[in-house]
């Protein structure tokens, strides 16, 4: 029982210690009152004399330095604030990148939308050409897709029907009418896995 009682002021006065110190009860510490005896504890048995003498026992504690100005307690201190300083700083840099990513998503968005604008204008003229070369004569149609480029002349070839393309090229000369149907024979062909 008496283990038990010197058990308890121990983890009692070791609680204390890790505590630290208000200035009121360092002062009171370092004078310790004259009334000691007073305090009592509620133990039972033979410990109460011990538990009542411990007080009185205790050496006068030096008044613990405040955690701020213990050399380690700096050093952590200042480290703390440079972490904080650092994630400041990222939270502020993740804010920017989102800032931007956002900003190149709306750009890739408009530049699709554009191109896709740009396609169906690209396909309109190519479909007005179509139909300008359709409503040809196969002599003047053939004359003037002579002197287009090759890749142009066959994309309005492949646009007309088989039997206008096939008078066309029919009143082409005969190497620029070889020529224009390899290429559009590889146009509706799908490329083959050998071709180098």
């Amino acid at each position: 029982m008496i283990a038990a009682v010197k058990l308890g002021v121990l983890v009692f006065m070791g609680l204390d210690l890790m505590l630290p110190d208000p200035p009121a009860r360092v002062a009171s510490v370092a004078a310790p009152s004259a009334d000691t005896s007073a305090v009592r504890f509620a133990l039972p048995g033979p410990g109460v004399a011990l538990a009542q003498q411990a007080p009185a026992q205790q050496p006068a504690a030096a008044p613990a330095k405040p955690a701020a100005t213990t050399p380690d307690a700096q050093a952590l201190l200042k480290r703390q604030d440079e972490l904080d300083q650092r994630e400041q700083a990222l939270n502020q840099l993740q804010a920017d990148l989102d800032a931007r990513v956002a900003k190149l998503k709306n750009m890739e968005n408009n530049i699709k939308k554009m191109l896709q604008e740009a396609k169906g204008v690209k396909d309109q003229k190519l479909k007005h050409l179509i139909d300008v070369y359709s409503n040809m004569n196969a002599k003047q149609a053939a004359k003037v897709l002579e002197t287009l480029d090759n890749n142009i002349a066959v994309r309005i070839l492949a646009g007309m029907r088989g039997r206008q393309a096939g008078d066309i090229l029919n009143n082409m000369e005969a190497k620029k009418a070889a020529g224009l149907t390899e290429m559009l024979t590889r146009l509706q062909l799908p490329p083959s896995d050998n071709a180098s």
